[in-house]
């Protein structure tokens, strides 16, 4: 079964780098660039000119949530896009169904361009880092780089055509 709005990558296809020291709490970190290859990997993002590539991930901040946090609420407003970098969180749709993420999973990622409400709950299932993109953020460089947007576009369609093949 697929699930509304969040979209899985196997982790074993993430290398991921190591985490600056120092940086344990909850909170709000700027993204390390060696990121750049994990967010490479998004489907939405495939069709991305490495340049722009770049200026994404230049939006990314490490995020860290506490075991136990909740992360995005099913209903609430999509205001960002998350890359899980680092620990295990849990999706629980509004029907019970109930799906584990790890490092190299994302979701949220349609958030960046409609901002519409969220089709799931994610919570931390474990201490968790993970790469936050803010769609506030993400419009903004839409704005100033249109051309992504057309990168953009060619994501989204070769989404749709997968989901046509299922």
């Amino acid at each position: 079964m697929r699930l509304p709005m969040v979209a899985l990558m196997p982790a074993a296809y993430v290398d991921l780098p190591r985490f600056k020291e120092g940086a344990h709490k909850e909170g709000t970190t700027p993204l390390h660039p060696g990121w750049l290859p994990v967010l490479a990997r998004v489907p939405l993002f495939a069709s991305l000119s490495k340049r722009h590539l770049r200026h994404v991930a230049g939006l990314a901040e490490l995020q860290r949530y506490q075991y136990g946090a909740q992360i995005v609420r099913a209903g609430a407003h999509g205001n960002a896009f998350f890359v899980i970098l680092d620990g295990s969180a849990e999706v629980v749709t509004p029907t019970g169904h109930r799906h584990a993420l790890q490092a190299g999973d994302y979701f949220g990622e349609l958030a960046l361009l409609d901002g519409a409400p969220r089709a799931a709950t994610v919570k931390a299932s474990s201490d968790l880092a993970t790469a936050k993109i803010s769609r506030t953020a993400f419009q903004r460089l839409l704005k100033e780089e249109p051309a992504i947007g057309v990168g953009l576009a060619r994501g989204l369609v070769a989404i749709i055509r997968d989901l046509q093949e299922e």
